[in-house]
């Protein structure tokens, strides 16, 4: 089954918005870390989802008797493709909400030192 990365690129985006202007504290440091974490166990079943489907591709390319092979390449090709953008979308936050992380970190620790 596909993961939904998309749901989980959101939340990183909207908690991203949500921090803007926001003093760092133990508590948001501590959704950012559970954000982190979950967010990259979703890229990594990503990761799986893609690893399994280019197998898939890979066997469809090399079944040249089955008489459904084209339509399900081509379909399966394109859920692929839309699939790592969706990976990288993903991806692309999650380094963005680390940044935040650092810098809120650097922050806390300016003001308690």
């Amino acid at each position: 089954m596909r993961p939904d990365l998309v749901t989980m690129t959101e939340r990183v985006a909207a908690l991203r918005v949500h921090l803007r202007g926001k003093a760092p504290g133990d508590r948001l440091l501590a959704q950012i870390e559970d954000t982190l974490t979950e967010g990259y166990a979703h890229a990594l079943s990503g990761d799986a989802w893609s690893t399994r489907s280019e197998q898939r591709l890979h066997d469809l390319i090399s079944d040249a008797e089955s008489p459904m092979r084209g339509r399900e390449l081509r379909a399966l090709a394109n859920e692929h493709a839309s699939f790592q953008s969706d990976v990288v979308a993903l991806r692309r936050e999650l380094a963005a909400l680390r940044q935040d992380r650092d810098r809120l970190r650097a922050g806390s620790h300016a003001r308690s030192g």
